[in-house]
C-alpha cells in the first residue's frame, strides 16, 4: 500500500520539475515569411551544446527572431535523466 504512494509522489515531484520556459530574441521588426524549427540537445542541465547553428543556413534571407524553448516534454526528458540529457526545441524566424 505504501509503494503506490511513494510512486505517486515521485511522479508529481517530476512532473512538477519539468518546467517551461521560452527565451525569444527580436533582431528586427521585418514581417517574418518562414519559420524553422530545430530540435536541439545538450548534456548536463544545458551547460555543454552539441552543435553550432549557423543562422545563414536555416534562414538565407536574414533572422528576425530566435525562440529556444524548453517544453513540458523537453523537460521531463531533462528530469527524467536527472539533467544528463536536456533537449531544447528552437525556433528560427526568417524574413
Amino acid at each position: 500500500m505504501r509503494a503506490p504512494i511513494q510512486t505517486l509522489f515521485l511522479l508529481v515531484a517530476a512532473l512538477a520539475a519539468s518546467a517551461c520556459h521560452t527565451m525569444r530574441f527580436e533582431v528586427s521588426d521585418e514581417p517574418i515569411a518562414d519559420v524553422v524549427v530545430d530540435r536541439k540537445s545538450f548534456f548536463l542541465w544545458g551547460l555543454a551544446p552539441t552543435k553550432t547553428v549557423d543562422l545563414r543556413e536555416k534562414c538565407p534571407r536574414g533572422v528576425v527572431a530566435i525562440e529556444e524553448e524548453e517544453t513540458f516534454g523537453d523537460g521531463f526528458f531533462e528530469t527524467i535523466t536527472l539533467g544528463i540529457w536536456a533537449p531544447r526545441t528552437s525556433r528560427y524566424y526568417c524574413r
